[in-house]
């Protein structure tokens, strides 16, 4: 999902087992996202992988049951840094090159909730058949 910058909810998307509370939150959200077009930047491994091993971490299921609520395509974007540009332990840039890579738009339209699963499977699948070739490319 991409980006328009609407503030931060500090809530976790990922909410099957959430308070009502936030259920009705991220309702609203989801209504907000529909109705004002906004985008939404998600990181779906939920954490950075400090490994650089080439294998993308599970995805968790909150922004695509976010997706698929509003009904919002899903347009994955990789970011691959190596460790020699980008030193984890103390948070420090090295000169050097970031790839960047932006896949095409997965549709949501008509998806249901029994759907989340397959979406996320679909995405990560797509995701790190795309890193691979990165990764390949840069050697």
């Amino acid at each position: 999902v991409s980006t328009q910058s609407t503030g931060s909810s500090g809530i976790n998307a990922e909410y099957g087992g959430a308070s009502n509370e936030v259920r009705d939150h991220m309702s609203l959200i989801n209504e907000r996202i529909k109705e004002e077009r906004l985008r939404v930047i998600v990181f779906p491994e939920g954490t950075r992988n400090r490994t650089f091993d080439g294998k993308m971490l599970p995805f968790k299921k909150g922004g695509f049951h976010m997706a698929q609520q509003s009904q919002c395509a899903i347009l994955p974007v990789l970011i691959y840094i190596t460790p020699d540009v980008y030193d984890s332990k103390r948070w420090v840039f090295n000169r050097g090159t970031v790839r960047v890579k932006v896949l095409e738009p997965i549709p949501t339209v008509g998806l249901t909730k029994d759907d989340v699963n397959g979406l996320l499977e679909e995405t990560q699948r797509k995701m790190q058949g795309a890193l691979d070739a990165m990764i390949v490319k840069k050697e």
